[in-house]
């Protein structure tokens, strides 16, 4: 594909072409024919959402499947009495099938912007017509699909087997780490949201939050936390 093209894809908003998901390194698509790319393509819809925006409802039908190209955005459970549970954040290049794509085709997660986050919309169908015609993009896919469903199901488990403190560890590694790969980093989540990660209340993350700080394991500032002791922080995520 040529210069324009490319440029063409980076800067267009609606309609954009296949390029943009032909990244660096492994790639779920890297299987697919340029014929097969194009089919999916074709009616591919790029859209930008605002901070707080949902992106994907949880219990609605998953007709759609995104890729993030800009931004990050969280993906929860909707709980009962209006409580959250986040089970992760997504951001550049994530790839999100919304749960029930194999089966019920019910989303089972809600995903809300937290940024702006430019993402594009591609038909689950056409998805699953490649699954089926494609053995080697169905084994990508199949694996992308369950390495999703691991992560979600390590991320219940850790909430339900850990204190609180080996929960508010996790959610401030797993920023530092997989998130932001940066030290101090931003925080663009509300202390709710944080609290959210931890499946606790938001009294009880700031209350713990500032235990670490007396000790000297975090510094809060202002929309910033730098992590001055991950090996202390690692300690307390391993023994919960």
């Amino acid at each position: 594909m040529g210069k324009k093209a490319e440029k063409e894809c980076t800067e267009c908003n609606d309609n954009c072409c296949f390029s943009c998901l032909k990244t660096e390194g492994d790639n779920l698509f890297q299987s697919l024919s340029e014929d097969e790319l194009k089919f999916l393509m074709d009616d591919k819809l790029g859209v930008c959402f605002k901070p707080g925006e949902t992106i994907l409802k949880q219990n609605t039908s998953t007709t759609h499947v995104i890729c993030v190209k800009q931004g990050i955005a969280k993906v929860y459970i909707e709980g009962i009495n209006g409580k959250n549970l986040i089970l992760k954040i997504i951001g550049k290049n994530d790839f999100i099938t919304g749960g029930g794509i194999f089966e019920n085709s019910i989303r089972h997660f809600t995903v809300t912007a937290i940024s702006q986050v430019n993402c594009c919309f591609i038909s689950a169908d056409k998805l699953l017509k490649l699954f089926a015609k494609n053995n080697a993009f169905a084994i990508e896919l199949l694996k992308h699909h369950n390495t999703q469903n691991n992560h979600n199901l390590n991320s219940l488990v850790n909430l339900t087997q850990k204190y609180m403190p080996g929960r508010v560890a996790d959610s401030l590694l797993y920023l530092k780490n997989n998130i932001f790969k940066t030290n101090p980093f931003s925080m663009p989540l509300s202390r709710q949201e944080l609290a959210e990660m931890s499946a606790m209340t938001k009294e009880s993350y700031v209350r713990i939050l500032k235990e670490f700080k007396t000790s000297g394991i975090v510094r809060p500032n202002g929309n910033s936390i730098e992590i001055l002791n991950e090996e202390a922080l690692m300690e307390i995520s391993k023994n919960g």
